[in-house]
């Protein structure tokens, strides 16, 4: 069985910039298994936020990205993805969140605004990151990424966490097509 794959939103831009380093291997990548490549909707999201926040985006720019958006299909965060989100977030949150009074319970918060209990140091959890690993474990996809933030790391180890608990079926894998290495 050949993987499929999701696509992050610092692979789609990439991809789709002609002028990166990393972009002549990564098209290689992609052109080996293109025909089983996603792109999540909130990575698309988050792109047209991006390029909506920026006015020093140049016109061209904005529709190459959308050109490149526009040969693939997207994949909503759906009713599927409801459970690896919810199971990935409560082992953030048992992992990171802060004690009430009450033994067991936590304050709540967002991720962006989780920090770590001993060093008070921010996360660094970016919802969409979650919500794009999500997408990845309820469809069994290999997460395309070159996020090296320490928010997309801890996502990934509470997603093994989940996952070595035997709480969801399925692994978040990863891959990075941007890495001269790969």
């Amino acid at each position: 069985m050949t993987d499929a794959y999701l696509l992050d939103t610092n692979t789609i831009c990439a991809l789709a910039d002609a002028t990166r380093s990393t972009h002549e291997s990564a098209v290689r990548r992609l052109q080996q298994a293109r025909d089983f490549v996603l792109l999540p909707s909130p990575a698309v999201g988050e792109i047209e936020f991006g390029m909506a926040k920026a006015p020093n985006v140049k016109p061209d720019m904005r529709q190459i990205l959308r050109d490149f958006i526009a040969d693939f299909n997207q994949l909503p965060f759906d009713e599927f993805c409801v459970q690896p989100y919810a199971f990935v977030r409560a082992e953030l949150w048992l992992a990171h969140g802060t004690p009430k009074t009450r033994l067991g319970s936590h304050k709540e918060h967002h991720p962006e605004d989780l920090m770590d209990k001993v060093t008070g140091v921010e996360l660094g959890i970016d919802e969409p990151d979650l919500m794009i690993a999500s997408i990845a474990m309820a469809q069994n996809l290999v997460l395309v990424t070159d996020d090296r933030n320490t928010g997309m790391a801890r996502v990934k180890q509470a997603a093994d966490a989940v996952f070595q608990k035997g709480i969801f079926p399925v692994q978040l894998r990863v891959e990075n097509w941007l890495d001269s290495i790969t």
